[in-house]
């Protein structure tokens, strides 16, 4: 009965949040259909583009935005995987990955694949789990956001299918960041570690030492 149940329960918060949830994408990503009571968080983008209107762009303008963006996203979290040894918040000493590793890291993470061949607890800095690998699950998953948006504009028959960073400011801020600050606050209340001490050393019933790592688990969780 359990293993009937499991599936309808997830199929069912599944419909019963996608209506409300889609609508409130369009409401994040399209605010000139649905009216415009989001101008303040607009002047936020603008302020953060350095323009006072971003501009429209067309489809050749937008690829090129986004492929530049994630190519310097994937030079950035490199360089963080590969010397991450040089870097603050490592606690526990961690060596920077070998060139091969960080390259297929970097990749995977700046193209949302997040194929891991290494045990995240063990191999990474709490500076390169923050600022590279969670920085990218937000900003490539925004990307993907903006990319879909885009592309629904084109197919609506838009000639200029916006600013490919206004898009993923708004599928950023509106959208990935508040759902995470939900499911991390529940899961650090739940007692999902959350913290930015070193690995926590215990001792086990049979008098052993067993090293525990530990991190922003709460955080780095709530955004996959």
């Amino acid at each position: 009965m359990v293993g009937i149940l499991v599936p309808i329960l997830i199929i069912g918060a599944t419909l019963a949040i996608s209506w409300p949830l889609g609508k409130y994408m369009r409401w994040a990503m399209d605010p000139k259909t649905v009216g415009t009571g989001r101008n303040r968080f607009e002047k936020v983008i603008a302020l953060m583009l350095g323009k006072s209107a971003p501009q429209t762009q067309n489809w050749k303008t937008y690829c090129l935005s986004m492929l530049c963006f994630n190519a310097l996203m994937f030079a950035f979290v490199f360089s963080v995987l590969s010397f991450q040894h040089l870097l603050t918040l490592n606690p526990d000493g961690k060596d920077g990955l070998e060139a091969g590793l960080a390259f297929n890291t970097a990749a995977s993470f700046t193209s949302n694949t997040n194929l891991q061949h290494y045990s995240g607890e063990v191999s990474m800095s709490y500076f390169s789990q923050l600022f590279a690998l969670m920085w990218l699950q937000f900003v490539s998953a925004a990307t993907g956001i903006a990319a879909v948006t885009a592309m629904c504009r084109g197919l609506a028959g838009r000639a200029e299918l916006g600013n490919f960073y206004q898009d993923v400011w708004r599928a950023t801020g509106l959208i990935l960041l508040p759902m995470s600050l939900v499911w991390a606050s529940c899961f650090a209340g739940l007692g999902m570690p959350m913290t930015l001490d070193g690995a926590a050393v215990a001792t086990t019933l049979e008098g052993a030492t067993q090293t525990i790592s530990r991190g922003p688990v709460a955080a780095f969780v709530a955004i996959k």
